[in-house]
């Protein structure tokens, strides 16, 4: 009964993400750009990249075109598709796939960089899913997340200190936190930097 809740928590999910990615609909997260702390730390980022939820690639095509060799995932086939489309052409070492980041522990492929611009607190197995980042990232490696911080008014509440502390406890140590909301910005929103450790 348990897997069958569990599937159909999924595929509503994806139903719901999916609508925002129909022809002529652009997400309000998509800003056509990185989001600023991404821009930031552009210097630190190292290759190969993941970028986890990738959407429409702005973010992994802003550091294909530094040279990073970037793989960008998403479970929205037609977010991946418009993301291939802003490549189509330039010959940028990028790839997307459709992929479930929550499945990232069954890849073999590995990363010095994992990016993450909004997909942690929208996932719906946030453990299972920090498991799979320490999977895929090497030793020494770091994660970069942007996500919404707790607030009654973020989407699933958001993430606490504690809970991405509980989170990123096993393997990890947690660099900086620090908020990321720009003055304009109605969200909430926090930028913490991840480095994997063994």
């Amino acid at each position: 009964m348990e897997k069958e809740k569990e599937k159909f928590d999924l595929s509503e999910a994806l139903k719901g993400f999916a609508e925002h990615y129909e022809d002529g609909i652009s997400p309000v997260w998509n800003i056509g750009r990185p989001k600023e702390p991404f821009i930031e730390i552009a210097d630190q980022v190292v290759k190969p990249v993941l970028d986890a939820g990738c959407g429409t690639g702005d973010t992994s095509v802003f550091f294909a075109t530094r040279g990073l060799k970037v793989i960008g995932i998403d479970f929205v086939e037609n977010a991946i598709l418009r993301a291939k489309s802003k490549v189509e052409g330039r010959n940028l070492p990028v790839e997307f796939l459709v992929k479930d980041a929550v499945t990232l522990d069954e890849w073999d492929i590995k990363f010095k960089t994992v990016i993450d611009s909004g997909l942690l607190h929208a996932i719906y197995d946030r453990q299972k899913y920090a498991n799979g980042l320490r999977h895929v990232l090497h030793s020494g490696g770091r994660l970069y997340v942007f996500y919404f911080k707790d607030d009654p008014s973020s989407p699933g509440g958001g993430i606490s200190d504690n809970e991405l502390r509980r989170l990123f406890a096993d393997g990890w140590k947690i660099e900086s936190i620090k908020s990321a909301s720009e003055d304009n910005d109605e969200w909430k929103m926090n930028f913490a930097v991840i480095l994997r450790k063994s």
